[in-house]
């Protein structure tokens, strides 16, 4: 068995804060999540408005 969470991050006005992203990783990864994909939505012009990473850790 498995705890999923997903992790939203938003588009800035200067892109995606990759610091404060892997950051946010490797604190989880610490406490046992990891991550098992990505979702990348974009809006009808081709541009990613958000990514979601999605984390999965053992439960128990």
């Amino acid at each position: 068995m498995f705890d999923h969470k997903l992790l939203k991050y938003k588009l800035g006005w200067k892109g995606f804060d990759y610091a404060v992203m892997e950051q946010e990783l490797n604190e989880l990864g610490t406490q046992g999540w990891e991550a098992v994909g990505t979702l990348v939505p974009s809006s009808g012009n081709g541009q990613a408005l958000e990514i979601v990473v999605i984390m999965k850790r053992a439960r128990g």
